[in-house]
């Protein structure tokens, strides 16, 4: 076998490309300020819901300043999940927080690389594409300012989704089929503002591509049923998630995310931040343009799609002709230029008739599909330079411009050593489980929780003589004796589906009127108090769904897999 110049070896070199970016991430116990400081406490409590076999998370008992609360009901559960099976293999929770960031680069890459590749036939306008996506300012933003480990993950399913989607509307494979199922759904349980955006815009680009290979006649061929029906099978298999979420929101107190502060107004991004400023910061957004974060897309990210435009538009002019991935790169421009758009003030009225849209929360959040379908144009740029002695200068200047304008960016301002044992104790432990203590509140809670509880009994009843309990993460079993009759409260939140027995029998409790804490009421005698947030019927007909999901799915996986060993096999036996 000859040996091959690196350079030929695209994945791999975009593997050590990549590896700047991710650099901080794999020094061990250094941690860093972010935005959303409460990664670590929400792998902590995802793996005690495994540990305890609460499958699917729902409740998370440590939350809400102890009393606990429905997070993983709402909130996606992908990146933990993720985070968990990285702890499984002995790192601290500071080191598996940073190797589940920096995974995310990786699968970003590598997706985008496949795509690109998929698109223009060609190694080199991958590799750039993949590097323009991943270098984009607001990719650093995600992670090393803001600690967005569910929204940098959404962002890393972007190409994958498009990917699959492409090559199924082509040619219909197993594989393909269920790689699109796969990325739907991780998407859906990574980020639910980001999914209502970017499905919608990808599926304009699923119907050029279709009718660019139907000759832009519309032709109902076997392949658009089989993409539709790999969609279907991505949101059923993601269904444990996104019905109780949808569906069960009006449980919780949600509004506190959408007004005031955290308005979409608030949020709207410059003309100067988003193509002039090179400012970095890692302070908040704020009303007006004096934030302390930046918004930039990133000066290659927008000089690249404007000077393919301009180049499409001049061979336009000059043969009158475009071809099908003409169509589709114009397509992506506009769709990159069109959230941008929406991030700027002067789409306000767009943002107040698509209510909808305001989940997004954030406006500049919107950068995401922005940054990701603007790095394509790099792609179909490298293909129009007419040698290989070009397109090299081209490549080398591009990555080394690349580098020198944004590298800096993928490194936090502010961080430090620390343990787990230091974030998992006193004031930091305190600020990890009261932050964002109103964003999923269930209603029954007049106010959010001022102290933790005392006890599993929250306030002291002198009729009562606790004897023992046992907590899970959504169960206690308590031994209990009352002198007389009383009635005591727990050091819980009442929730839809949470349920109580005493020796075995069904009782019922009535939230109190402070924090909603349960009120159940005891006879004298001697107890044994069974609590349970159980599943709600919608949650176990959405779990079902799910699991005939996920078994179909291992159907479809099966021949695929028992194809590849036989292969290996046979090649070993050569």
């Amino acid at each position: 076998m000859r040996f091959k110049p690196l350079a030929l070896h695209f994945p791999l070199l975009l593997f050590l490309l990549i590896l700047p970016s991710v650099f901080f991430l794999f020094q061990n116990s250094i941690y860093f300020n972010m935005h959303d400081d409460m990664q670590l406490v929400r792998q902590l409590e995802m793996d005690k819901c495994l540990e305890d076999g609460q499958i699917p998370c729902r409740w998370t008992p440590d939350l809400g300043y102890g009393y606990g609360y429905p997070l993983f009901n709402f909130y996606p559960p992908l990146p933990y999940l993720i985070g968990s099976t990285i702890r499984l293999t002995g790192f601290s929770y500071i080191n598996t927080v940073k190797l589940t960031f920096a995974l995310q680069f990786f699968v970003l890459s590598l997706g985008s690389y496949f795509l690109a590749l998929f698109l223009f036939k060609n190694k080199l306008s991958a590799l750039l594409v993949s590097l323009l996506l991943n270098y984009a300012p607001y990719h650093a933003v995600n992670v090393y300012v803001r600690g967005a480990q569910n929204e940098s993950w959404a962002l890393a399913f972007f190409p994958w989704i498009l990917f699959f989607g492409l090559k199924l509307i082509k040619s219909y494979s197993q594989l393909t089929f269920v790689g699109l199922s796969i990325s739907t759904a991780f998407l859906l349980l990574c980020h639910l503002p980001m999914s209502l955006v970017f499905f919608p815009s990808v599926l304009v680009l699923f119907v050029i591509y279709y009718l660019s290979l139907n000759r832009w006649r519309l032709k109902l061929q076997p392949q658009l049923f089989s993409f539709i029906l790999s969609l279907f099978l991505g949101i059923t298999l993601s269904a444990f998630f996104i019905i109780p979420a949808s569906l069960e929101s009006k449980n919780v107190q949600i509004e506190s995310m959408f007004t005031n502060y955290y308005h979409f107004s608030v949020h709207f991004t410059s003309l100067k931040q988003l193509f002039i400023s090179n400012f970095w910061g890692d302070g908040p957004s704020v009303w007006g343009q004096a934030d302390l974060m930046s918004f930039s897309i990133g000066y290659l990210q927008w000089i690249i799609p404007l000077i393919s435009l301009i180049w499409l538009a001049i061979n336009f002019y000059k043969t009158k002709k475009l071809t099908s991935l003409d169509v589709f790169i114009i397509a992506t421009n506009f769709l990159g230029l069109f959230f941008a758009f929406l991030t700027h003030q002067r789409s306000d009225f767009i943002w107040t008739i698509l209510t909808p849209l305001q989940k997004v929360q954030f406006p500049w959040r919107l950068l995401n599909p922005t940054i990701f379908y603007f790095s394509l144009s790099v792609g179909w740029l490298v293909l129009q330079l007419p040698t290989k002695k070009i397109k090299s200068i081209f490549s080398a200047g591009f990555i080394f411009l690349l580098f020198a304008l944004n590298i800096t960016k993928f490194y936090p301002i502010t961080y430090g050593p620390i343990t787990d044992a230091q974030k998992f104790s006193g004031l930091a432990w305190t600020n990890q489980i009261t932050s964002g203590i109103y964003d999923y509140l269930p209603k029954t809670s007049p106010k959010a929780p001022t102290h933790p509880p005392l006890d599993i009994i929250d306030v002291p009843n002198p009729a009562i003589s606790l004897t023992n309990y046992r907590q899970g993460t959504d169960w206690g079993l308590i031994n209990l004796h009352a002198s007389v009759p009383t009635s005591v409260t727990l050091g819980l939140l009442s929730f839809t589906g949470l349920s109580f027995q005493d020796n075995s029998q069904p009782i019922g409790y009535a939230p109190d009127a402070i924090f909603g804490r349960p009120i159940i009421k005891l006879t004298a005698g001697n107890h044994q108090i069974y609590y349970h947030y159980q599943n709600t019927p919608l949650r176990l007909a959405a779990n079902i769904i799910s699991l005939i999901s996920l078994l179909i799915l291992a159907f479809l996986l099966l021949p695929i897999f028992t194809s590849h060993v036989s292969n290996y096999l046979r090649r070993s036996k050569k």
